[in-house]
């Protein structure tokens, strides 16, 4: 995942978006490509938790809100409220500091701003639901579910094989560095993954 959006580089390999090679390229070259990432942690590399809502919504986009080397906040604000609406993203207004919010309106607000990046044609996520209460993970899911539905390509990374289960059409388990194998989401593959999980080929 690091590698996928920017923050590291790759020793072998690297993988294109429309034909374009990103291995190693910035993480605004990224943006700008339609890449789209919810990191694991959303507070040390998915926000800037002192900052407003609105800010953090906006942070992939925010020159779209400059004018004369100023941020328009009447724009800024009202596009946060869409998002608020679109996303479910409980807050008191989009003005409240970003760390005012809950844990699951947080990672809703990080996902609203990744899945509203233009021209968007991967999403990569990291543990998009750890820590989260059930009613914020059904939402997140559900925003996963559709984002891939207008053909988007989603690669989710997540040690929760319920949540796998759950969102993939199709799995690859990965054990210490190591493609094990790869199955189609099921039930009845969990045999399999579990094998794979825990190191043991099929």
């Amino acid at each position: 995942v690091a590698v996928l959006s920017g923050m590291t580089a790759a020793t072998a390999g690297g993988f294109r978006v429309d034909d374009a090679p990103m291995a190693d390229r910035a993480p605004k070259a990224l943006t700008a490509a339609g890449v789209g990432v919810v990191p694991e942690d959303r507070h040390r590399e998915g926000s800037v938790p002192a900052m407003s809502l609105a800010l953090n919504l906006a942070l992939s986009t925010l020159r779209r809100f400059r004018r004369w080397g100023l941020v328009d906040r009447v724009a800024l604000a009202g596009e946060a409220r869409e998002r608020m609406r679109a996303f479910d993203i409980r807050a008191a207004g989009p003005d409240v500091p970003f760390a005012s919010l809950s844990g699951g309106n947080q990672q809703k607000a990080v996902l609203a701003r990744e899945l509203s990046l233009p021209g968007l044609r991967l999403l990569v996520a990291a543990q998009p639901t750890r820590g989260l209460d059930v009613g914020a993970v059904e939402a997140i899911y559900a925003q996963i579910r559709a984002a891939a539905d207008r053909g988007v390509a989603v690669l989710l990374a997540s040690s929760e094989l319920d949540e796998l289960l759950a969102v993939a059409d199709r799995l690859l388990v990965m054990y210490r560095g190591r493609v094990m194998g790869e199955c189609a989401a099921s039930q009845e593959s969990r045999p399999r993954i579990g094998a794979w999980m825990a190191g043991h080929a099929a």
